[in-house]
């Protein structure tokens, strides 16, 4: 679920992304499923490093590829950022989806369950980092609910994975971005590079998965507003290619 919100000349974005769990071979399920410990570090990347990587994956794409409002798994091959493979719920909306997607099997697997992000765009006066952070961490209460789940076995614990991102800078669209045509922002800023940014929220970072097929469900639930989607994915057994995205 996903909801946008205004308050007193700022604004938060919320994502409900991607939340699973995955059948691995006995010796290597843990109690808590195959996600790594939280604050982990994967490519010399610690997970809140990854959070931001994910912001600035997220709001590159114009709307007719991104895969944050895609419905079918037609976008998820975009999820390819090298190492770790990005999924997506969906973008300032709330409902269900179902979609498939293709992964290596020497792929980490990236995505949030309920994560939230804050920056300037269209908002004035403009807030300094530290205000935009005290607006996170005023929004995170608002999560009272979780659950990721693959071919029926839940992943336990979701609410210690919470991961802060250090302020980034992501980079838009100059017509047909998510700020534009999502979230109705038509003030100059909302184009180009955007700086500062800041995001937190419940992630999740899954080691590479066996061969195989698998059913993956997640959702949550904040501001009263609740997520579920469903993932067909199919791990294949060879490298991962080059990277279908470079985010920028």
């Amino acid at each position: 679920m996903t909801k946008h919100t205004t308050r007193r000349g700022a604004k938060l974005f919320f994502i409900a992304a991607v939340s699973l769990t995955v059948a691995l071979a006995p010796s290597s399920v843990r109690a808590d499923g195959p996600a790594l410990a939280p604050h982990s570090v994967v490519a010399n990347r610690t997970l809140g490093e990854w959070s931001a990587r994910w912001w600035k994956w997220a709001f590159a794409f114009p709307v007719n590829d991104n895969p944050l409002l895609d419905t079918t798994g037609a976008k998820s091959k975009f999820g390819d950022v090298g190492p770790v493979f990005f999924l997506a719920g969906l973008y300032n909306a709330s409902g269900s989806v179902t979609r498939t997607a293709t992964i290596s099997d020497d792929q980490f697997i990236f995505f949030p369950l309920q994560n939230f992000e804050n920056d300037n765009v269209g908002v004035s006066p403009r807030q300094t980092i530290d205000t935009l952070v005290s607006q996170l961490n005023g929004a995170i209460p608002s999560v009272t609910a979780l659950h990721a789940s693959i071919d029926g076995n839940p992943i336990n614990g979701l609410f210690s994975h919470r991961e802060t991102a250090p302020a980034f800078a992501y980079t838009l669209q100059l017509t047909d971005n998510l700020q534009q045509v999502v979230n109705n922002i038509t003030t100059p800023d909302a184009a180009g590079t955007v700086f500062p940014a800041v995001a937190d929220g419940f992630y999740l970072m899954l080691e590479p998965l066996s061969p195989g097929k698998h059913t993956l469900k997640f959702g949550g639930t904040s501001f009263g507003f609740t997520l579920d989607v469903i993932y067909h994915l199919t791990v294949v057994d060879k490298p991962s290619p080059a990277p279908t995205v470079l985010v920028p």
